[in-house]
Formats: structure tokens, C-alpha cells, sequence
């Protein structure tokens, strides 16, 4: 039996998720991925929670990479959703991991920076007429170019013992990109027994040290960052062919997506697509959403039940 696919909608802002909680999708995810200074204060997290359960949506916490004081908040956050019935934990940093097991009722879900994946590199190459450009030409020429497209479209979580140090913790919901080489080695992830959430559009290339978009910006101070992030993005001039965009202290690309790979991704039972609300995708309200899931649903020729 097919399982049914969940249309997923994240946000980091009560604003988005006020759009969010009007459209179509089955569950909202509130809370940012990448950036710690974006972290809600409780009251914040408090009403994105209320607002949600009134809107009889499913309410997930996504939560960053953290410092020391940054783990503090969270702990904080964890305490408050723990007695809210079982709730899902999108987790970017082994300290939240480990602090998860202290609340039972809550569901850790593997976020993208826990997960190594070679092929989200943009200057990867899989051409038999050019050189990859991971090897010196002398290995590269020794090397058949199956092998190396296979070994680099790979996750971590395909290494057996990686799979199951995660499994140990509790993970069965696992973050992916859409890179579309990759979806064979998602469907063997599928039988290992983990559920898939495959983000569309916004692939993750790197995280930089510093946010560079407050820097080129004026901002001086993270604790009094205006979060210029919320409304602007920058198109980075690459060699490569994919559109590279900085937003906050992330660089993604941004990737268009098919029926015919929609429809290579669902015969391997992912769980659920995520639609990030941000200024790259421009995603920014419950008309733009529910058009993104009718489109998607109409390339899979699947219904609304």
C-alpha cells in the first residue's frame, strides 16, 4: 500500500506561520534550521504552538546547529512541548540529540546538517567527456565514472554503522535534499526502516562561519541583528550551472523540480515534502503554498485524500 505523502510547510517567523496555518498543507514546522541568533523566546514559541493546535495542524520545533547558550534556550523550549503529546524535533547539533532523550514524549528528526551528502556539492561533475574534479586527473582517469557518480550520490546514513549509531538515538524521520541522483540511495535508506522529509527547491550547499548577508549589510552586532534575512537574498556569480544564493549564514542552491523526478521520488515511499517559506523561493503566503501542493499533486496524479 502506498503511503500517503504529507505537504510540509516551514517557517521561522510568526508571520509565515500565521500564512502557513491558512493553506492546505498537513503540518507546520516553526523554528529556524540554520541560524542560532533566530532561536524564538519562549513566549514566541509558546503562541507559533497555540496557534497551530487551534488551527488542528501538526506543530513541529526545528532547531539549529547551538552554542552553549544557545542549547540553554532550547532545553527551555524542550521542557515546555514535552508534556504536549508526541511532537516531532527537527535536530541540526548533537548536544539537542542527546538532550532529547531526557523527554520521551518528544521525536527526534534528523535535520540536514547531521547528514553528509557529497553530491549537494555544485562543483561535482558526472560527465564522462570532463574530469571529476574531487580526484587529481591521474586517479580520475583510473576510475570508472559509475562507481564514482554511485559513491557520491550516497548519504551518510548508507554507511551501515553511521545508520545505526543514529537508530541507537531513537531517529526514524530523517531531513534529505532534492538532489535527484541521489533518490535511488533514499529508497535503500526507506528499507532500512527510516521515514524521508525531501525538502524541495532549496538544497543546502555550506554554512558559513559568519553570516555574511548582516555583514554586507551593516549589521554589526548578531545579539542586535536586524535579521535583514527574513526579506533579502543574494545571487552569488558562480562558474556552476545551479542559481547559488545566500540567505542568512547559508548558501544554497536552488533546484527546480520535475513530474517524472516527483514521480521517481514517491515510488520510493518518501514520507513527506517540506516548503521552506523564504525569500529565495518566495514562498510568503497560503495562496503561493497551496498552488506549490496542487501543482506537486497534480505531476503525481494523486488527490487530496
Amino acid at each position: 500500500m502506498k503511503i500517503k505523502l504529507k505537504f510540509s510547510v516551514q517557517t521561522d517567523e510568526l508571520n509565515g506561520l500565521k500564512g502557513a496555518l491558512e493553506s492546505h498543507c498537513d503540518e507546520v514546522r516553526f523554528g529556524p534550521e540554520f541560524c542560532e541568533w533566530k532561536i524564538p523566546d519562549l513566549s514566541t514559541l509558546k503562541k507559533a504552538y497555540s496557534l497551530t493546535v487551534d488551527k488542528g495542524k501538526v506543530f513541529a520545533y526545528v532547531t539549529p546547529r547551538v552554542s552553549t547558550d544557545g542549547i540553554k534556550k532550547i532545553r527551555e523550549h524542550l521542557d515546555f512541548l514535552s508534556d504536549k503529546g508526541e511532537i516531532h524535533i527537527v535536530v541540526n547539533d548533537f548536544g539537542v540529540l542527546s538532550i532529547l532523550g531526557d523527554n520521551p514524549e518528544l521525536r527526534p528528526h534528523l535535520g540536514r546538517q547531521l547528514i553528509y551528502i557529497p553530491g549537494r556539492s555544485p562543483w561535482l561533475i558526472f560527465d564522462a567527456n570532463d574530469i571529476i574534479r574531487y580526484f587529481p586527473s591521474s586517479l580520475a582517469m583510473k576510475i570508472e565514472m559509475g562507481p564514482v557518480e554511485d559513491l557520491y550520490s550516497r548519504t551518510s546514513l548508507n554507511y551501515a554503522p553511521t545508520a545505526e549509531f543514529f537508530q541507537r538515538y531513537g531517529i526514524k524521520d530523517v531531513d534529505v535534499d532534492w538532489i535527484p541522483k541521489c533518490f535511488p540511495y533514499y529508497g535503500l535508506l526507506v528499507k532500512k526502516g527510516f521515514s524521508l522529509s525531501v525538502h524541495l527547491h532549496l538544497v543546502l550547499v555550506t554554512i558559513t562561519r559568519r553570516c555574511h548577508t548582516a555583514r554586507f549589510l551593516g549589521e554589526e552586532k548578531a545579539e542586535t541583528c536586524s535579521k535583514p534575512c527574513y526579506k533579502r537574498a543574494f545571487l552569488l556569480k558562480t562558474p556552476v550551472k545551479s542559481e547559488l544564493y545566500l540567505n542568512g549564514n547559508t548558501v544554497f542552491s536552488f533546484e527546480e523540480f520535475s513530474g517524472k523526478d516527483l514521480t521517481k521520488l514517491h515510488n520510493s515511499d518518501i514520507t513527506e515534502l517540506v516548503v521552506t517559506m523564504n525569500p529565495i523561493t518566495r514562498v510568503s503566503s497560503h495562496r503561493e503554498i497551496d498552488n506549490l501542493i496542487s501543482q506537486t499533486r497534480k505531476m503525481l496524479k494523486i488527490d487530496k485524500t
